[in-house]
């Protein structure tokens, strides 16, 4: 199933993947905006999780725990790579939105970043 789905983007994400390399070889603090993008994506990620275990009963004490020391110390909000592009004002990258799922974008995008940035 993944490959029929990932065969469906081919084509838009090679363009993609070409349009993003121009832009970053030209602007590499754009890279470095994909790279901090990708990290706290991961990161809000990673807290959501966290949040999921207060449904199970066996962390009790996790949940007591977190409630009283560290609750709304963290902040999550809406992460991604079209909200990146579009206040980089790289409008021609967002034409991409809704072409291309943005699980795919990101690595695309984290992808061609470090490509960038290597010197490859």
């Amino acid at each position: 199933m993944s490959k029929i789905i990932k065969r469906k983007y081919r084509k838009i994400r090679s363009d993609f993947k070409k349009e993003l390399y121009e832009s970053m070889k030209e602007n590499h603090a754009l890279a470095m905006l994909v790279i901090e993008t990708y990290t706290a994506w991961k990161h809000r990620n990673h807290i959501l999780k966290i949040w999921g275990m207060f449904r199970n009963p066996d962390y009790k004490a996790f949940q007591k725990d977190y409630s009283k020391n560290l609750m709304g110390q963290h902040l999550t909000g809406s992460i991604d790579i079209w909200r990146s592009f579009h206040f980089a004002k790289y409008e021609n990258l967002t034409d991409y939105k809704y072409k291309i799922p943005e699980k795919y974008a990101m690595g695309d995008a984290l992808g061609m970043a470090y490509k960038v940035l290597k010197g490859n």
